[in-house]
């Protein structure tokens, strides 16, 4: 499966763009054709016939796993700052996202 010539330069820097990504040629490059192959999978995907595929109304409660959901209190607040591009204080520091007009 090559990338898809459907998704030109200007898409990917328009998807970057909404997404507050800077890409630099290589990756608009690259992007270009990961975002490609993703497209051309999912063309592929349509393309399945599922009329005579049977309906799941519901899962079995039995044939899920699902893990108690439980809050537990974290201490080391340390561990994640050290991991924050950038900090004030105990606070992370992250981009402005909202635009003024």
């Amino acid at each position: 499966m090559s990338g898809s010539s459907n998704l030109d330069r200007e898409d990917v820097l328009k998807i970057a763009r909404l997404a507050r990504l800077e890409l630099d040629e290589a990756e608009v490059a690259l992007y270009q054709d990961r975002l490609g192959r993703v497209l051309e999978y999912v063309r592929e995907l349509n393309q399945v016939k599922t009329e005579k595929a049977a309906t799941v109304k519901h899962v079995p409660r039995d044939a899920v796993s699902i893990r108690e959901d439980r809050a537990i209190e974290f201490t080391d607040r340390e561990a994640l700052l050290r991991n924050a591009p950038a900090q004030i204080e105990e606070h992370f520091l992250v981009p402005t996202v909202i635009e003024q007009n």
